[in-house]
């Protein structure tokens, strides 16, 4: 895999970035005006989501960053791609303060700095002796990393929901709890995206479509990013997205890089000096990330109101929600 083909890895990356990010503040916007939505009664939640052309747009947002991402899976190690796919909320929260005249606080403002800092290191850390994308894994081993980390995805989203009834303290963590389950699911999804990606590596984006359809990455990929999807919509709901967010992406971008790796039989730079800088660009990410959702969950500008069973929902959508759901 030559440069160019990291080159045009990482470049497609960033459009996934933007895609999926602009599309989690048009869900957010939609889901704010309408009814409340559980993961528990999915045929409801799925008849109510497909009934609002906003949801819908946003959705489909979605699915255009998850096909770039796949592209860029098929072009560039997953050490590059997972943390560029992770900034996307970069841009949405300057494009909150600049044009819908939302302040951010300087605690944010240092968190987007040392995020942009580390993807400046990350392209630093690029090395294209090593850097290529990775191989097809073995379908029992990517088995045994989806199955496990599914169940335990549904476990936090299950701990998730039922922490409204439990002490203060542990209802300040059914936020996390709602994006780390949804994070999971995310991630199984984005091991099984990945393994789809390398048939688009080898036979081509439209000579792969026959071994797609025959391939049972591509089913697992669909039940495990639809699953991901109707929790993190249930926790978008009931919880600050600025702290749903950036805990779904850290949980999910950290999983496929650590098994991910493994898996495809991808190497990080051999090079101390690439390798030092890859660990810290990613770690910058991850700190960024971190940063703006402990910031977010204090400076949560949205109005809650207690309804049925103690859900929290958002009321209104303004400037101040519209920055909260990034």
């Amino acid at each position: 895999m030559s440069a160019d083909h990291t080159t045009a890895g990482i470049a497609v990356a960033a459009m996934s970035a933007l895609l999926t990010g602009t599309g989690t503040v048009v869900e957010k916007i939609a889901l704010q005006r309408l009814p409340d939505v559980h993961a528990r009664r999915t045929w409801a939640m799925i008849r109510t989501l497909c009934a609002s052309p906003q949801w819908l747009w946003g959705c489909a947002l979605l699915l255009g960053g998850l096909v770039c991402q796949g592209l860029a899976l098929s072009l560039a190690p997953i050490s590059v791609v997972q943390p560029i796919f992770a900034s996307g909320i970069v841009l949405l929260l300057v494009l909150s303060h600049f044009v819908l005249r939302d302040r951010l606080q300087r605690v944010e403002w240092f968190a987007l700095a040392v995020i942009v800092t580390a993807l400046i290191l990350l392209g630093l850390s690029v090395d294209t002796r090593v850097d290529h994308a990775g191989g097809p894994a073995n379908l029992v081993y990517l088995l045994l990393a989806a199955i496990p980390t599914a169940l335990i995805g549904l476990v936090v989203f299950e701990v998730a929901d039922r922490a409204h009834t439990s002490g203060l303290r542990f209802k300040q963590l059914r936020g996390p709890l709602f994006g780390m389950a949804a994070g999971l699911l995310y991630g199984v999804a984005g091991l099984c995206l990945k393994s789809a990606a390398t048939f688009v590596q080898r036979w081509g984006l439209f000579g792969s479509v026959p071994h797609l359809l025959a391939s049972p990455e591509v089913y697992l990929l669909a039940v495990s990013m639809a699953t991901g999807l109707v929790l993190f919509q249930t926790g978008l709901q009931r919880c600050s997205a600025a702290v749903v967010s950036p805990v779904n992406i850290v949980t999910s971008t950290t999983y496929v890089i650590a098994v991910g790796t493994v898996l495809f039989n991808e190497h990080l730079p051999s090079s101390t000096g690439p390798l030092a800088l890859r660990i810290a660009g990613f770690a910058g990410v991850v700190a960024g990330l971190v940063t703006l959702a402990a910031a977010g969950e204090k400076g949560d500008p949205a109005v809650a109101s207690t309804v049925e069973g103690g859900d929290v929902l958002a009321s209104g959508v303004g400037p101040d929600q519209l920055k909260s759901s990034l």
